[in-house]
């Protein structure tokens, strides 16, 4: 409502109803402004004249009319949403005509395995993976194949892939053909990097146990930030590769093995069914190793392990 309508409302509701002039007087405004207030304010059903000729006028119910507004308004918003949502759209078709190609392919779930097949065949110099799952394939052929071609892979291990059926197998598998392989508790997402030039990022099926549709990112500030996430998490993860790092007091394969799958966050169960031992040789062998560090707990044997090479990181090809 406008100010003189407001007013005249106001008037109408508190001192009741009145003609026009008596109107004028009552709020102070001039007659030709209260006629024009009087007006908008019977388009809009908040005042009705009483019966009989030049009747006063009189204020509809303040909650009835205060709904009818909220009625009109509501309406109005909704129109106006619906107008700028058909602004907004012409507005990002022409901006992707003036941008031209994409920065992201949207792939269907059905065409995901051969496009992701397709990618990783034209690896020239390194793939960084970002290893969890759900899969919808565990054969590694593919990836030991461009290894052989001197393709360096970098990956990262969380760990419920660690953990999922026949994993430390297949992980083993591809580190002796030359993977450079780290664990971590978890990770932001599934997501692949070839050659630093194109990434893929599987979104969840409807059901969460595999992979659905597929975005394809394209050199872009999004695929910037993609590898500054790769490299700050693989920074801080904890290598499975034997012998990274080795100090001159090193481990052998066996204790190394144990104290990075203790240190991935495994529990020590876990950690006993991978390596195909009782619990309770876990809980020795670990506190075998604290003894040798001189520590009282896991996470200062965690410290003392990277500060004495024990798990060093190895530099990235």
């Amino acid at each position: 409502m406008t100010e003189d309508e407001d007013l005249a409302y106001r008037d109408l509701v508190r001192e009741g109803p009145c003609g026009p002039e008596r109107l004028a007087v009552r709020t102070g405004l001039p007659p030709r402004r209260i006629e024009a207030a009087l007006d908008g304010l019977m388009a809009r059903g908040l005042t009705i004249r009483e019966p009989g000729a030049g009747g006063p006028l009189a204020a509809q119910p303040p909650d009835s009319a205060g709904e009818l507004l909220l009625a009109h308004r509501m309406q109005e918003l909704l129109e106006a949403r619906a107008a700028m949502m058909r602004l907004a759209q012409e507005y990002h078709v022409d901006n992707r005509r003036a941008a031209g190609p994409v920065a992201i392919e949207h792939v269907p779930k059905e065409a995901l395995a051969a496009r992701v097949e397709q990618i990783v065949r034209r690896a020239r110099s390194e793939v960084l993976y970002f290893d969890t799952p759900p899969y919808f394939s565990v054969d590694n052929s593919v990836q030991v194949q461009k290894m052989s071609e001197g393709v360096v892979y970098r990956t990262l291990y969380c760990r419920d892939a660690v953990e999922y059926p026949g994993a430390m197998e297949r992980i083993d598998q591809c580190v002796r053909a030359g993977e450079q392989a780290r664990v971590t508790a978890r990770l932001p997402m599934k997501m692949m990097i070839v050659d630093r030039e194109v990434a893929v990022l599987p979104a969840l099926s409807e059901s969460g146990t595999r992979p659905g549709a597929t975005g394809i990112i394209s050199p872009s500030p999004l695929l910037t930030g993609l590898l500054e996430l790769f490299e700050r998490v693989w920074d801080d993860s904890v290598p499975l590769t034997p012998g990274e790092g080795e100090a001159p007091d090193a481990l052998d394969p066996e204790d190394t093995r144990l104290l990075t799958l203790l240190l991935s966050g495994l529990t020590d169960e876990a950690v006993a069914r991978h390596l195909g031992i009782a619990r309770r040789t876990v809980l020795r062998r670990a506190r075998g190793l604290m003894d040798r560090a001189g520590v009282a707990t896991r996470m200062q044997l965690g410290w003392y392990a990277a500060r004495r090479g024990w798990i060093g990181a190895a530099e990235p090809s």
